[in-house]
């Protein structure tokens, strides 16, 4: 009962909504409806009461629980378990530790807040509590080894869809892009990044699951050191359009877990391609220890970067880092 009167204050976040209206929506006395409210607000839900006009669940309300992630899942979702904590060096650390004790496809896990958040190629995520998302999804996908880079590039899509859909409107669909190869940027700004690990048997040598992180500044303000040159929160400001970050956690993860039915489709590579920030700049890459310079065609079928280099040859990088070339300080 919790799961559904939240989901539905959740659906009119903002607005008031009878309590006799839920007790009849539900089939259950509004002493029940009541019981509810207060156990949820118990949980840190900030959800206000007023006499002839019902519950209303604050737009600063934003508490990550199990229970609200799950209220937002799709019905016939892929989920197959949501796991939520309150702080965590790692949640790929904790997804990985499960899936090499037999976790099934498809288990969430979830934190408010990350003591050690890993990116890729040995970098820290910032992990405030609160104000970020950070989440791990265990997939099992039936898929060549090789297609595994397209999970990372599947996860970036589901954040872009999932922020596209709860910030409806044209400037959201213009402000939102994907850097090469896991990079979620909107405004300018980095809001997102994506790690993807793989998990091998010890006894096969063979890998038995992948592990795809994403973290998502939500609303965080502040960043430390260089991070904060390029680093930037979906919500920059106040804004009553703000959603949860359980109902985006539940988007993303609903779009990761049908993506990873298809692998490698092309509805995939075409979203992630329409959404390519790279794809026509000039960029800097390193190749063999030697800086290099080159011009963005595209992105191929297998995600991987397409580029025309100096020597006007064209090359395809399958990983590594690139950097965006804005002015002729750049090129130094």
């Amino acid at each position: 009962m919790k799961t559904k009167i939240l989901r539905a204050l959740e659906d009119s976040r903002g607005e008031y909504i009878s309590g006799e209206e839920l007790a009849e929506s539900f089939g259950v006395s509004r002493a029940a409806v009541w019981k509810a409210v207060e156990s949820l607000r118990k949980e840190g839900h900030r959800i206000t009461a007023a006499t002839n006009k019902g519950y209303m669940l604050e737009h600063a309300s934003d508490i990550l629980t199990a229970r609200g992630i799950s209220s937002h899942l799709k019905a016939g979702t892929k989920v197959s378990r949501v796991i939520c904590l309150g702080e965590v060096d790692s949640t790929n650390n904790y997804a990985k530790k499960l899936a090499m004790n037999g976790e099934p496809h498809g288990t969430l896990v979830v934190a408010n807040r990350q003591t050690a958040g890993r990116g890729r190629r040995g970098h820290s995520f910032e992990s405030p509590a609160g104000t970020g998302l950070y989440m791990s999804l265990i997939l099992r996908p039936d898929c060549d080894a090789g297609k595994f880079q397209m999970i990372t590039a599947a996860s970036a899509v589901a954040v872009c869809l999932a922020i596209e859909e709860l910030l409806p409107g044209p400037e959201t669909r213009g402000n939102i892009g994907i850097k090469w190869v896991n990079d979620v940027y909107m405004n300018g700004r980095k809001v997102c990044g994506i790690l993807t690990e793989a998990v091998t048997g010890f006894e096969s040598g063979e890998i038995e699951s992948v592990i795809t992180g994403i973290g998502v500044n939500v609303s965080t303000r502040k960043f430390s050191g260089d991070i904060s040159q390029t680093a930037g929160a979906v919500f920059a400001g106040n804004d009553d359009t703000r959603f949860g970050r359980d109902e985006l956690c539940a988007r993303i993860a609903d779009y990761v877990m049908a993506f990873a039915g298809n692998i490698g489709g092309p509805e995939i590579i075409r979203a992630y391609r329409e959404r390519s920030i790279l794809t026509g700049r000039d960029i800097s890459y390193m190749n063999g220890g030697v800086k290099c310079y080159g011009h963005v065609e595209g992105v191929d079928d297998d995600g991987g970067l397409v580029v025309r280099n100096a020597e006007g040859e064209t090359e395809t990088l399958r990983s590594g880092e690139v950097f965006m070339i804005r002015s002729e300080e750049d090129k130094s």
